[in-house]
Formats: C-alpha cells, structure tokens, sequence
C-alpha cells in the first residue's frame, strides 16, 4: 500500500519550495506552519462571526480550523500521515461547500439523499488515497473540481443577479482573497517557478495560506446570508 494513510514515519508525497528546518530544527517548513496556524485564528474568528447561525455554517467555520491544523502539522513535520490530516480535511471541506450551494433553497432536514451521496463519494475518495501511489494527484483532482465548480457557482449567484450590496461585497472578498490567492501565489509557486527562483524567497505557499483562509471564512459568512436570502428562512 502506497497511498497517503501509511506507517506514521513516512515522508510525505510532496515538499514545497521553503527550505526544510531553516529556521528551527523542530518545524520542517516554518513559514508554511505560522501561516497555517494563522488559518486557525481565522476559522475561530469565523466561527464567532456566524455564532448563533444554522449549524452548517458553524461546522464550515470549524472544518477552516480542521485544515488549519492539518496543515499546521503536514508543513511542520513533512509525513505523509500529516499529509493527509491537510489535504482529507480539505476535501471534505470543499464537498460541504458543494452541499451547501445545492442545497441552499432547501428548508433543513430536507435534501438528505444529496447529502449521503456526497458522504459516499467522501468516503470513496478517502479509501482510494490510502491505497493509490498517485494519491496527491488525485487530491488535486477533486478539490480542484469541487472548488472550480463552487467558484463559478458563487460568482453566478453574487455577480450576476440580484442580490444584496453586502453579500457581493462578501462575494468580493471571496474572489479576491482566495482566487487572488491561488493564482496569484499558489500557481507561481508551485507550477509556474522553480525552487530556485529569488522570488521563492517571499514565501509564497504561506501568502496562499493566508488568502484561503480569508477566502474561506468569507465565503461561508457569504453563503450564510446567500442561504437566507434564497429559501426565505430566518436562520
């Protein structure tokens, strides 16, 4: 078995551009670490900005914190147990994100069969990066399509119809936080350039870290108000 879930002393499937144990000889990538605790932060300051709010939206809040954690130790200890505590929690997040919009008109307890299907295809995707050699392409495939799907989505339902000044302003944030993030960090740093380009020295990985978490926490206060506005439901 070669997939992420495999004995706690193995590497992991992937290391990123920020030189190992520069900093300190406790953590493996420091700035990639203090960004990812930083999403911590955000998620708790997330999760007490929708307190009070249906629990989808606590539990969105929460999960940002879950992969901040995941991430905290995959880039302070580069395993690939680690690994996957990020990178699950990533999915799992993105698929709730997914559920979220398809299910935003719904009143709540309804909708369950959407919920089960996106539970199992949850589960599948966790088996299968336990077993496959190409388990981080795989996780890049998912959360990739998941994400791009919930991106256009949101930018449909913000953008291009009507809705409130504030939730399109909350949209904004979304967009610029995490897609200025993603292309803007994430791509340069790991497709664009080498690892040895000066301009690695800026740490970029841990600029994505920051603008997804903002993304991410924007978004679900965004989907919060979304939710109401469409099914007319006090939450």
């Amino acid at each position: 078995m070669d997939g992420m879930w495999v004995h706690a002393g193995a590497p992991a499937l992937v290391d990123w551009c920020e030189a190992n144990y520069a900093v300190t000889g406790w953590v493996a990538e420091w700035w990639n670490f203090l960004s990812s605790v930083v999403m911590i932060g955000l998620g708790l300051f997330g999760l007490w900005r929708v307190r009070g709010a249906e629990l989808r939206f606590r539990v969105g809040m929460l999960g940002t914190c879950v992969v901040g954690a995941g991430s905290a130790a995959f880039h302070g200890t580069l395993l690939r147990l680690a690994q996957a505590a990020d990178e699950l929690p990533m999915v799992w997040l993105g698929l709730a994100c997914v559920w979220t919009l398809l299910d935003r008109e719904k009143p709540a307890g309804e909708g369950r069969g959407l919920a089960v299907g996106l539970l199992a295809f949850g589960v599948v995707f966790c088996v299968a990066c336990a077993l496959v050699p190409w388990a981080f392409a795989l996780f890049i495939a998912v959360y990739g399509v998941a994400i791009a799907w919930v991106a256009i989505r949101t930018m449909q339902l913000a953008f291009f119809r009507p809705t409130t000044p504030r939730l399109r302003r909350t949209a904004a944030v979304v967009v610029l936080a995490y897609l200025g993030g993603f292309f803007g960090f994430w791509v340069p740093e790991h497709v664009l350039l080498g690892c040895d380009s000066p301009i690695q020295a800026l740490q970029l990985h841990s600029f994505w870290h920051l603008g997804a978490g903002i993304g991410t926490i924007a978004w679900w206060e965004w989907a919060w108000g979304e939710r109401a506005e469409a099914s007319g439901i006090r939450l």
